[in-house]
């Protein structure tokens, strides 16, 4: 009796069930209304007697319910033990107009692999009720669950899941207004695939609580980590997620799109949930999101996205997290709206330094789209730009965990709008018109302190193009912070602009530069490398205010920038400002700054005094000002430091709280009060700024003196020195000891030293001398300048040390003017004693063209061509007052080679070239020429009009005296002429033609408009032939010349004037025919005569004024012409012809300009390039008919000799009556 139940294995079910073997083996299955056998009262006794010894096998004695063929449900069914559809094959189950299914067990669809199972239910009253247990659509196989039309399907007590198992594929659609899907807990792709689309009105919506313990989660999209799972909220489609999370890629892939449909959370939305998790999450169009928390890549090894596109899609969490753990990202494109009513948070922080590797992307792009927060931190992956924004009430942008990189805002009306405090930790650039407005703002940078890894990284915020601004009302503060950050930088450059409402602060190793940043932080050097030179940006008015340890405010622009913002030392002699490159000019109160001055390039103005010590009180010595002078030039028109007067027992003495190194190429300029100064290792004085000035050194002055070692005094030190003609000149006081080169007399290493004279007053006469005291040394002179050096090839400096002076004297370099022999002095009568001349009083050297004082010759001294001697002798003869003397003493200045140029450049030998361009002017008469050439076709009576057009390049070698010229022509020609007796023909012609010569070498240009007008006249023979003609041209001349470029007397001179010429020409041949051919030898004269007016330059000191002038020239042209009948019979009476000639020139070839420098000089004479006396000319052609009355001549023709070259063309048509 042992034996009387048994475990048997139900195949249909896969599932164990206990068996009595007194019932019947052949008991038939549940039927289709869901009633089973009635077991005997016996067997209901034994299963009492067996208690719950089979209770671990639940689904013991269940009896599912198979639909094994396609079937429609139009009434009500209940299942008590569940039911299955498409368990291993392919079953479509639907549920319309009222058709219910209550199942009280699993429900399964595609159970097994191969199976295939749909459900679909349709309409209001269609509906699926699982009491106390789970949907699974995919089990193993496929599955699909479909509802529309209003049906509804409630999973009261279980999960309703799609793609359950691994080889599942699990399709879920809930279509149309009233269509519902409610479920305790929903999965797609648990371990399988699955897919659900909510749409038109469709809800899904799960009712798991969040629990106390533990973690049971309402929606998991990709749970495990085979699992693939993509929902689909499109077009009014809600999914609701009640007091639970939902998470998109769990530990497999999930991905959910909301287009135009809407998301409620009621907990957390995780992306990218658990290691190795990948979650997608857009919301596209006006789609909608809602959750409390949003944490994007949650998880280390996860990954997770969160896309908001286009306008009226919308995000809104209470918190959002990108990056928790994983990598994470965020955009909002298009006009999206994403809204977090407490913090955005990019990468959290994990309390103590961490390494694990995660990216926290934030992009916010386009116009309209808005990311806001209460609090936002973003990380160096953050990306707002076209018109993106980013709105919070606090901020932060720091290291990523991950890698380095640069936050960036860029295009414009891209903004980040913060209303509290914004700190920057990292790199960030805001360019190209983008905008960031803050309250407060903090930079720091140059370490990694999310993972605090070893080593500086090369961070800066950087502000750059027109309209990007960063903008702060209350204050700025660029500085180190106390833990992390070891320094600062904070950048404005191309047009960009920082603003504050408060003081821009600089910290310790914080830098404000304008223009080129950082390129790199140096470790050696404890400070940043600079970038090449980029255009300035622009710095608000606020103060300036510097902590110690700043590094202050640095300059490296290209251009010229002022700045009169007021800069201000917090403890006495903190900060500093640093001159790399760029012409600054600091114009605002810095009476309370002591902060370090460093000029490595470009040249930095200060218009104001520094440090002035206004209410200092301390006991002992005050700090001194530093100011270093290591490249280009410092201009310091105020004074540097304040004096103090200090008890040193016996004695007291007054120190000034300034201290001056100038070295390695740094120049020392203008008119201030400085402390103790050292002039070492090439290091310049410069007093004055173009002018002359004083510098007072209130202390000892040291020129390459009392050098630490040799190196550091190796290269000369010099004193430049401008010079006034009324005893003025730049001056050096020294209120101490000045020691200076190798006599100094002092411990330490010395080294060369010399003055240098680099300007003079342009409007005082040096020819009679002067002398200058440049420094003066109270206490003293120790050793002295090795020697005085100009590098003008006209004048000679000398010094000389008298007492505690010295004296600088200036002299032309004058030859003795020799005697006239012709008027000897008379012997008898005795020169009357007549009181000395005054020296400073120079003798009047007379007007031009009159008689007085031979000049001296001082110019003409290095004169090398005979242009040059001719333009020297006229400089050496300027007026010593005005605008003379000012031209004088600006050419005084020049070196030998620069004399030269300035020679070539003063000489305006264009007024000269341009005659020979006007006297070389053959084009209407070679016009006229080709009109009357022999043409056998031609008509023997009649009259007939014609037109010509001409153009010709020429080019004319330099010959050493003057420069190559570059010759163009262009004009139109009209005619008419009669033809009478068959041998005469008479005519008229003219037309206008632009000239137009180029002299490179002296920036010079000529334009010349012209209008021509002749008569011509012509016999023709059998054979002979004769022509001739005369004409008349009328020329507007006009010039300009740039001269002196790069110089301080540069000017660009024009003129205007008339010329006119009269010319006659004779030309007259044989005609040799042979069949086809004619051989014309021909000889031809020309005349010209040039008329031109006075001319007078304007715009500058070295104004010409050209006298007038009348040139003539002849050529005699000797020649052949050649000339085919290639028409082959035809009506075109098409001809070739070629030609070769010698030309000779006499007369004016040479052609020159009398000139006189308008500002006052004798006059002198310049030579142009001359004429060609010889060329050679070689010509071809080819002529046609183009009707019965009309011909058609083209002819170009090359000229070649003495230096020059031409090529030049014509076309000529011509139509008889």
């Amino acid at each position: 009796m042992n034996r009387i139940y048994r475990l048997v294995f139900n195949h249909a079910t896969g599932q164990m069930q206990v068996a009595s073997e007194l019932t019947s083996t052949h008991s038939s299955s549940a039927t289709a209304s869901g009633s089973v056998r009635r077991r005997s009262q016996l067997s209901a006794a034994m299963l009492v007697a067996l208690g719950l010894s089979a209770a671990s096998l639940p689904s013991a004695f269940a009896a599912v319910h198979d639909f094994n063929s396609d079937e429609t449900v139009t009434d009500g069914r209940v299942y008590a033990d569940g039911f299955r559809i498409g368990a291993s094959g392919k079953v479509l189950i639907e549920a319309l107009n009222g058709g219910t299914l209550t199942s009280n067990d699993l429900v399964s669809l595609g159970t097994n692999s191969g199976g295939d199972g749909t459900l679909h239910l349709d309409g209001a009253t269609s509906k699926l009720t699982v009491n106390s247990a789970s949907v699974r659509v995919a089990e193993a196989g496929r599955g699909e669950l479909r509802l529309s039309g209003g049906a509804a399907a409630t999973v009261a007590g279980g999960t309703a899941s799609f793609g359950h198992a691994t080889d599942g594929f699990g399709i879920g659609s809930v279509d149309g207004t009233g269509s519902l899907l409610s479920t305790r807990q929903l999965l797609v792709g648990r371990e399988g695939a699955g897919v659900l689309d909510i749409s038109n009105g469709g809800r899904v919506e799960t009712t798991l609580p969040t629990p106390l313990a533990g973690t049971s989660y309402g929606m998991i999209i990709g749970s495990a980590a085979s699992g693939m799972g993509v929902v689909n909220v499109n077009t009014g489609g809600v999914l609701v997620v009640n007091d639970n999370e939902l998470r998109v890629g769990e530990a497999g892939t999930g991905t959910l799109n909301v287009d135009m449909g809407s998301v409620r959370v009621g907990r957390d939305l995780v992306i990218g949930a658990a290691r190795n998790g990948g979650g997608t999450v857009e919301v596209r169009n006006s789609g909608t999101l809602e959750a409390q928390l949003v944490s994007i890549g949650a998880a280390q090894g996860a990954a997770g996205r969160l896309l908001a596109s286009g306008t009226g899609a919308s995000v809104t969490a209470d918190a959002m997290r990108v990056a928790a753990n994983g990598n994470g990202a965020l955009r909002v494109e298009r006009g999206a709206v994403v809204t977090v009513t407490g913090n955005v948070t990019a990468e959290a922080d994990q309390g103590l330094p961490s390494t694990a590797s995660r990216i926290g992307r934030i992009e916010v792009s386009g116009a309209g789209s808005l990311l806001s927060g209460d609090r936002v931190i973003a990380s160096t992956h953050l990306l707002i730009d076209d018109g993106g924004q980013i709105q919070s009430n606090s901020a932060r942008i720091k290291d990523s965990y991950s890698s380095t990189g640069t936050a960036t805002l860029t295009g414009a009306a891209s903004r980040w709008s913060n209303l509290g405090e914004m700190d920057i930790r990292t790199g960030v650039e805001v360019l190209d018109g983008a905008v960031m407005s803050t309250d407060t703002l903090l930079v720091s940078g140059g370490q990694n302190s999310s993972t605090f890894a070893l080593g500086r990284v090369d961070e800066q915020v950087r502000v750059s193009g027109a309209g990007s601004v960063i903008e702060a009302s209350g204050n700025i503060t660029v500085g180190s912070h106390l833990v992390g950050e070891p320094f600062g930088i904070l950048t404005v450059a191309n047009g960009g602009r920082i603003g504050t409402g408060a003081d821009l602060t600089i910290g310790t190793l914080g830098h404000v530069v304008i223009g080129g940043g950082m390129d790199t932080w140096s470790v050696a050097n404890g400070g940043p490398v600079w970038t090449a030179a980029e255009a300035a940006g622009e710095l608000g008015s606020a103060d300036i205010v510097m902590q110690g340890g700043a590094g202050g405010l640095v300059f490296n622009h290209t251009g010229d920038i002022t700045l009169a913002n007021t800069l201000r030392s917090i403890s006495d002699v903190s900060g500093a400002v640093t001159a790399v490159a760029g012409n600054t000019t600091l114009s605002g109160n810095l009476a309370d700054f002591g902060g370090k001055v460093v000029v490595r390039g470009g040249i930095l103005s200060i218009t104001g005094d520094m440090y002035t010590g206004q209410g200092y009180t301390g006991g002992s010595q005050a700090l001194q000002q530093q100011i270093e002078v290591s490249g280009g030039t410092l201009v310091l028109n105020g004074s540097s430091g304040f004096n103090e007067t200090i008890n040193y027992g016996s004695t007291t003495g007054v120190v000034r709280s300034s201290n001056v190194l100038v070295r390695d190429g740094g120049v020392l300029a203008g008119n201030a009060t400085v402390g103790r100064t050292e002039v070492f290792n090439g290091g310049v004085l410069s007093p004055g700024n173009a002018g002359v000035g004083t510098l007072t050194i209130d202390g000892d002055l040291y020129i390459n003196a009392a050098g630490a070692v040799p190196a550091s005094v190796a290269q000369k030190a010099f004193y430049d020195v401008d010079l006034l003609g009324n005893g003025q000149a730049d001056f050096v006081k020294v209120s101490g000891k000045a020691y200076i080169g190798h006599g100094a007399g002092i411990a330490g290493s010395t080294g060369a030293t010399g003055v240098r004279v680099t300007g003079l007053d342009p409007l005082a006469s040096y020819q009679n001398g002067h002398s200058y005291t440049i420094l003066n040394a109270a206490e003293g002179l120790n050793g002295g300048f090795d020697d005085v050096i100009s590098n003008s090839a006209f004048i000679t400096p000398t010094l000389t040390q008298t007492g505690n002076d010295v004296l600088l004297t200036i002299a032309v370099n004058t030859p003795v003017a020799p005697v006239d022999p012709v008027t000897p002095v008379d012997p008898v009568t005795p020169v009357d004693p007549v009181t000395p001349v005054d020296p400073v009083t120079p003798v009047d050297p007379g007007f031009p063209g009159t008689p007085g004082v031979t000049p001296p010759i001082v110019f003409g001294a290095v004169a090398v061509t005979g242009n040059h001697r001719a333009t020297a002798a006229a400089l050496d003869s300027l007026q010593q007052s005005g605008d003379a003397l000012a031209l004088y003493n600006g050419l005084l200045m020049l070196d030998e080679a620069s004399a030269l140029a300035a020679f070539d450049d003063l000489a305006g030998e264009l007024h000269a070239s341009k005659r020979a361009l006007l006297l070389d002017d053959r084009f209407l008469r070679e016009g006229i020429s080709q009109r009357l050439r022999p043409d056998p076709s031609a008509k023997r009576e009649g009259s007939a009009v014609w037109v010509a057009g001409s153009g010709a390049s020429k080019r004319s070698d330099g010959d050493g005296n003057a420069a190559r010229t570059q010759d163009h022509r262009q004009g139109l020609i009209a005619g008419y002429d009669w033809t009478f007796g068959e041998r005469w023909t008479v005519g008229v012609a003219g037309g206008p033609e632009s000239l137009r010569q180029q002299i490179k070498a002296r920036n010079a240009i000529t334009e010349v408009d012209a209008v021509h007008g002749g008569l011509y006249a012509g016999f023709r023979g059998e054979q002979a032939w004769i022509n001739g003609g005369a004409s008349y041209a009328d020329y507007e001349v006009e010039t300009r010349r740039d001269i002196g470029a790069g110089t301080s007397w540069a000017q660009a001179l024009d003129s205007r004037h008339d010329a006119h010429a009269v010319s006659a020409f004779a030309e007259g041949g044989w005609d040799l025919q042979f069949d086809s051919l004619t051989l014309s030898p021909y000889l031809a004269l020309a005349y010209t005569r040039l008329s031109s007016e006075a001319a007078t330059e304007t715009g500058g000191t070295a104004a010409l004024s050209v006298a007038s002038s009348k040139d003539e020239v002849w050529t005699t042209t000797a020649g052949i012409r050649a000339s085919w009948d290639i028409s082959g019979g035809q009506q075109d009476g098409a001809r070739f012809e070629a030609g070769l000639a010698w030309q000779n020139a006499a007369g004016e070839l040479r052609a020159d300009s009398r000139n006189r420098f308008v500002a006052g000089s004798d006059s002198f004479t310049v030579q142009g390039l001359p004429l060609a006396r010889n060329v050679g000319i070689a010509e071809v052609g080819v002529s046609l008919n183009t009707s019965d009355n009309s011909r058609l001549s083209m002819f170009a023709q090359g000229r070649a000799g003495d230096g020059q070259r031409e090529v030049g063309a014509q076309l000529n048509w011509n139509v008889a009556f």
